[in-house]
This record gives C-alpha cells, sequence and structure tokens, in this order.
C-alpha cells in the first residue's frame, strides 16, 4: 500500500499543489447553501455539472458546472430545465457523453409534494437538458443507490424511497435504447435509501456501502454499515465484510480513484449526528482504511461530490452542518501516513490521547476528594447512580410506537418522525399543530394521497428546524 498511497501523493502535489488532507478552496460565486443536490463529474469535458437540491424552503432547478482545475463555479441558463428537485439519481454517461438523470423529490406550490420517475440529460456541449420518454420506468422514488457501468453502457439502480416504503427493486437503464429493465436476482441488498453505489471500471463491478432501511427496533431509523460487490455479468450481489469500516451511515459522498486503487467515503450522517471522517476502501483486497486526517471540514451529510480523475482531485460541495446548510468547496489529497488499517485514524488516537489525560487530571481529583472524604466519615449517595437510574427509567418510558394510521415524514430527508432525541422539546408541539398539508406522489395521471398525519419538511416552522432540517430522525 505504501507505493500505491506514494504514488497518489506525489501526483496530487505534483499536478493540483495542494498539500495532504483538505483544503477550503470556496469562492465568492458559487451554488447558494444547499443540500440533497447531485454532483457528476466529466473526465472528457474536466468539469463537475451539479442539479437541484434544497435551500432550506424549497427545491432547486439550478444547473452549475464546476472547473476543479481553476476552483470556479459558472450557473447555466439553459432554456429548457427539469422542475425543481432533490436527490435524484444523477450519473454522467461515459458512452454518450451526457449526464443522465432520473426522479428525485419534488415539492409543488401548493405545499405538496410527489416523488417523480421521469428520466433526463444534460449535455455539456451543447449547454441543453433533454426529456427522455421510455416506455417503462422505475416506480416515482427519491434517494436510490446509482451508479453508471462504463463497460455494459447502463445505468444501475438500487432501492430508494417512494414517500411511504424503502424500496430494494434494482433496475438499468440504456441510454441508446432509452429503455429501463427491471433486474432482480435471487439475493440482493436489503431495501433501502440514501446509500452510495459506486462503479469500479477496472474490476468491473459496482461497490454499494450504507444508507437507512428504517428497520431499527419499533420502527425506529437504522442505519447501515454494510458493503456489497455487484457483479453485471453474473447479476450477482456479493456481501463483503471486514474487521474494520465506516460506522453505519447514510447520505455520504462515495466515488472511486482507479488510478490509485481506492473508492474513497466521507461525510454522512449516523448515530444522530453529521460526520466528517475519510474511509478509503481499497480495491485490491475489498478492505476499509481509515484516511481521516487532523482537520477536517465541518461534519455535515447530503452533501455533493466526487472525485476528478483527471487532476487527482477528490471534491466536496455544501449539504447539512451542526449550524445549518453549507456551501463551501473543499479538496482532499490523501496522505500515507493517515492510513490505518486498523480502522484507528489520527484524530481517534488523538482522541484517545485526550481522553487519558482527562482520566488521568479526573483520578487524582477522585483520589484527592476520597481522602478528604475518608477522613470526614462515609461518602454520600453517589449522584451517579441517580442519574443512572433516572436515565433508564426515560428511556424504557418513551413511546416508540408509530401512529396507526401511517407514518411522521420528512418530505425532505424522507424519514419518519420518531425516536426523537431530547434537543428538540419543541417537535411535540409542532406535531400536535392542526395545521395539515397533504402529500401525493404522482404515477402517470394518478394521485394518492399519503397517510392522513403526512406533514412537510418543517424549515419554516421554527429557527432550530431551520437550522437542523430533519437531522433528527433519518
Amino acid at each position: 500500500m505504501g507505493s500505491v498511497s506514494g504514488a497518489w501523493s506525489a501526483a496530487m502535489s505534483r499536478e493540483s499543489g495542494l498539500q495532504p488532507g483538505w483544503t477550503d478552496v470556496s469562492k465568492a460565486v458559487r451554488p447558494p447553501a444547499m443540500a440533497g443536490a447531485m454532483m457528476e463529474y466529466s473526465p472528457r469535458n474536466q468539469r463537475f455539472v451539479l442539479f437541484g437540491g434544497w435551500n432550506g424552503s424549497r427545491g432547486l432547478d439550478g444547473t452549475w458546472v464546476f472547473d476543479p482545475a481553476n476552483r470556479t463555479w459558472t450557473e447555466l441558463h439553459p432554456p429548457l430545465s427539469p422542475i425543481e428537485r432533490g436527490d435524484e439519481m444523477l450519473v454522467y454517461d461515459h458512452q454518450a457523453d451526457v449526464f443522465v438523470m432520473f426522479g428525485g423529490w419534488h415539492e409543488f406550490a401548493n405545499q405538496t409534494y410527489a416523488r417523480l420517475s421521469d428520466t433526463w440529460t444534460f449535455s455539456l456541449a451543447t449547454m441543453n437538458w433533454t426529456e427522455r420518454h421510455p416506455a417503462i420506468s422505475p416506480s416515482p422514488r427519491s434517494d436510490p443507490q446509482v451508479a453508471y457501468d462504463s463497460v455494459a453502457d447502463v445505468t444501475l439502480l438500487m432501492g430508494g424511497f417512494d414517500g411511504t416504503s424503502y424500496l430494494g427493486d434494482v433496475w438499468s437503464y440504456s441510454l441508446a435504447n432509452d429503455t429501463w429493465t427491471a433486474r432482480p436476482s435471487s439475493m440482493q441488498p436489503s431495501p433501502r435509501a440514501d446509500g452510495r453505489l459506486v462503479y469500479v471500471p477496472g474490476q468491473n463491478r459496482f461497490i454499494l456501502f450504507g444508507g437507512n432501511d428504517y428497520n431499527g427496533p419499533n420502527f425506529t431509523y437504522h442505519h447501515l454499515a454494510d458493503t456489497w460487490s455487484y457483479s453485471w455479468n453474473s447479476n450477482a450481489w456479493t456481501p463483503l465484510s471486514g474487521p474494520v469500516g465506516p460506522s453505519a451511515r447514510d447520505y455520504p459522498v462515495f466515488a472511486v480513484d482507479t488510478d490509485d486503487g481506492y473508492a474513497l467515503l466521507t461525510s454522512g450522517y449516523g448515530d444522530r449526528v453529521p460526520l466528517s471522517d475519510v474511509w478509503g476502501f481499497r480495491l485490491a483486497d475489498n478492505v476499509w482504511v481509515n484516511l481521516t486526517p487532523l482537520q477536517s471540514p465541518p461534519h455535515r451529510y447530503a452533501a455533493s461530490g466526487g472525485f476528478d480523475s483527471v487532476n487527482h482531485i477528490f471534491v466536496l460541495f455544501g449539504g447539512v452542518g451542526n449550524g445549518g446548510l453549507l456551501a463551501d468547496t473543499w479538496y482532499f489529497v490523501y496522505a500515507s501516513a493517515s492510513a490505518s488499517p486498523t480502522g484507528v485514524g489520527p484524530i481517534t488516537i488523538f482522541g484517545f490521547i485526550a481522553i487519558a489525560l482527562v482520566v488521568t487530571t479526573s483520578g487524582l481529583a477522585l483520589i484527592k476528594r476520597h481522602s478528604r472524604k475518608a477522613r470526614s466519615g462515609p461518602p454520600r449517595d453517589r449522584a451517579a447512580s441517580v442519574l443512572g437510574q433516572r436515565r433508564s427509567g426515560v428511556a424504557s418510558a418513551r413511546p416508540r410506537t408509530l401512529p396507526k394510521n401511517g407514518l411522521r415524514r420528512c418530505p425532505y430527508f424522507s424519514r419518519p418522525y420518531s425516536d426523537l432525541p431530547d434537543p428538540f422539546s419543541w417537535l411535540p408541539r409542532l406535531l400536535s399543530s392542526p395545521t395539515r398539508r397533504e402529500s401525493m406522489r404522482i404515477r402517470g395521471a394518478r394521485k394518492e394521497e399519503f397517510p392522513e398525519d403526512s406533514i412537510p419538511h418543517e424549515g419554516t416552522d421554527t429557527t432550530s428546524a431551520q437550522r437542523y432540517p430533519c437531522a433528527f430522525q433519518i
């Protein structure tokens, strides 16, 4: 691995002039702060294309182009664009030199929501969007796992969320024939949304990681940390297990650097917190390696990004952080010293050292306290024991069941309102509000109303919700 990482670092330093680790390359001209936009890279044009997203109050329909060599964003104004949406499918078709988009969610002016099933292409040569009209399509959905196979010349789509259920079906799309085709297999990953799928050209296989399947205890959210390999030729899914790997999460950024043999993963949402760690899936032996540097961008999820295979740059843009929506752009350069096959990165090691110092200091203080108490009589009841009993009682008393008439859902992040953390004490008041907006999905001309208690994103209800849109239940 040393030769690979050394070559990578040398190439990155030579071609980009960047230091190992993360570099903030944000400029004044850039897309607005957003989350849920999709972004893909064209090595032929050496540009990224970004479309859609969510700005805190509505879906977006902006088309942006990012030049990683010059670190510049340019907004395009094509004569025709798809309607506003977020969490759609977007891939780059190498054979046709166009970007292919499918589905996502859309918010109408009357504050109703729909999952979409339309297919579009975008060309950097003409700067135009073109709607395709396949005879059949996957059911309307957002948040699928997708990637393009440059050998078979097809886009693979797995799962997603249709506004009511997590999906586990697999489809392929051929742009040459404008055809969607169902592709079931005897064994495949569980239904999920918001995981990430990448294609590895040199190995002619796909790699899937993570997501959310809402299959936790009492129907709570359940983040996944499983890794799967898929072969197009054999139509076979294979689970890959190892001693270490990224923590369970959804909404990460996942991209492949085939020159140096890694699939890079960063950010995401897991265990109720945004993340900022960096992992590399070593393609030669299917081993996850912790590449987290000492300093990282703000924690985030639902960000956009990808790998620039020409300039060897891993790019990260926007997303939702602890302070709200983001509009920053970052580059990551791998440093061989940061690799940790054991899964313990430099930040973790630093954390262990800090914890050791705290424990040592606390231990000395307790020894001093104990010696004083020993002189003055027996100690009083430990407050920690009482606190532990209280925490246990609260946890066991918290309701976990869902409404009988359906799930309360966040239309942006598509997650049920359940298993609420304590910091959001304002949420019960929001949920008990008489205000209700209908949600619906569209299948051709057919409209189906969502469960009675479905409610929209809470981004306009409270300041906290604006800063943490749906983060408490994804």
